[in-house]
């Protein structure tokens, strides 16, 4: 080992890398974290960080930095809005029910991570974007090249991809060959310009199923707008811009919420690739986080399970560094465990997806259904929306039978 060689090479310093730097580091593994731009950075986002998070957060010292700083906003009162404009809007929470959702912007949140890797004992290194890159057999250490050339190369003898959806790494290496599957758009609105007096609402206009837009509240009051293209419906991802200015100028409950003196940031895009991939390990190499596809088919939620991608592949790779053995067959561990933790998860969301673009009223007949039971039957909703509890949660006898005997009112009327 020298001062440009380590044990590992985090490429990206979003939650998936710096929560896997973290854990690294505090194993006592000499680990590189490479950012490709500087410090504070945005990253387009619904902001949500889910409850299977918050516990990581914990452990890494970001969350009782947030909350000290005013940072963070919990979700105590949320609710959604079906195709046909059934709603229901209350508290979650009680003394017994924690929020199930914090709201952080990336511009703060990925740099409190960054840090927090980085006092862990982790080299973080910003302004590096990987390029080429290089594996020599015969010594088993990557080669790490500045895209630029800006910089000399590192070494390292296990390389992370944690390079997001459209990860240049996965690509460049023939391990995703696909083009990301989804899109979301972002916007901010100004705290004091509209009427939104909710912490986060869900709105499923008909013509974006099963995609949908939602309302989130940042600390401070901002507001984040964003608007989900999922497969299966009738938009295609070229329609993001068409649809989130649609949405907003003609969905009625969305204009109710906002009020007449919405003032908006400017809308921007990202891609999101969904349902997770096939191969996330090979010889000396994981992928994490968005770059393997680690985001809910149903929610396009996938913060949360970088993160504990993340912390399985920093418990995986320290098992592999002992045992000296980083061969795609020790490491494949990896992605037996991230699929048992939260990856099967999705085909149980792939699934939902498709019923909702298909039927409708199955959404109306949810809305419904929890307009009747209130709030408790929301919070059942929102622990299998946020992964709090799978998706096969829904076939509870407390969901499921309730929800057999509104779908039969709703086909009756």
């Amino acid at each position: 080992m020298n001062e440009r060689t380590y044990d590992v090479c985090i490429a990206g310093a979003g939650p998936a890398g710096s929560t896997c730097a973290f854990y690294l580091a505090k194993q006592g593994v000499r680990v590189l974290l490479l950012e490709r731009q500087r410090f504070p950075r945005d990253k387009i986002c619904g902001d949500a960080v889910c409850s299977p998070a918050h516990e990581h957060l914990r452990r890494m010292g970001v969350l009782q930095e947030i909350e000290a700083e005013d940072l963070g906003k919990w979700a105590a009162v949320g609710g959604f809005y079906s195709p046909k404009g059934i709603g229901f809007v209350g508290s979650s929470v009680d003394a017994t029910k924690p929020p199930l959702v914090i709201a952080i912007r990336r511009i703060i949140l990925d740099e409190k991570m960054a840090r927090a890797a980085q006092k862990a004992g982790a080299n973080l290194v910003e302004e590096y974007p990987a390029g080429a890159l290089e594996f020599s057999k015969s010594e088993g250490l990557w080669t790490i090249h500045h895209a630029r050339g800006a910089a000399a190369p590192f070494r390292a003898r296990v390389l992370v991809a944690a390079d997001g959806s459209p990860s240049r790494i996965a690509r460049s290496l023939g391990i995703v060959t696909t083009r990301s599957q989804a899109v979301c758009s972002r916007a901010y609105i100004e705290a004091d310009s509209t009427d939104f007096d909710a912490d986060g609402v869900v709105y499923y206009p008909p013509d974006l199923l099963p995609g949908y837009c939602a309302l989130f509240r940042e600390a401070q009051g901002l507001l984040n707008f964003c608007a989900y293209i999922l497969p299966g419906g009738k938009c295609a991802n070229t329609d993001l811009k068409s649809i989130h200015d649609r949405v907003l100028r003609d969905d009625p409950n969305l204009r109710q919420a906002l009020g007449p003196r919405a003032r908006f940031r400017k809308m921007q895009g990202a891609e999101l690739r969904l349902g997770g991939i096939a191969r996330s390990a090979a010889d000396h190499l994981l992928i994490v986080g968005d770059a393997a596809g680690q985001i809910d088919p149903l929610t396009g939620e996938g913060i949360h399970h970088a993160i504990d991608a993340a912390s399985i592949a920093a418990e995986v790779i320290g098992e592999g560094l002992r045992a000296n053995d980083l061969s795609e067959a020790f490491l494949s561990r990896y992605h037996k465990r991230w699929m048992k933790t939260f990856g099967s998860d999705f085909k149980w969301s792939e699934r939902m997806a498709r019923m909702c673009a298909r039927y409708p009223w199955l959404l109306d007949a949810s809305a419904s259904m929890v307009q009747r039971r209130g709030a408790d039957f929301l919070r059942e909703w929102g622990e299998v929306m946020t992964g709090a509890k799978p998706k096969s949660g829904y076939l509870r006898p407390s969901i499921a039978f309730p929800m057999m005997l509104e779908l039969a009112r709703q086909l009756v009327a």
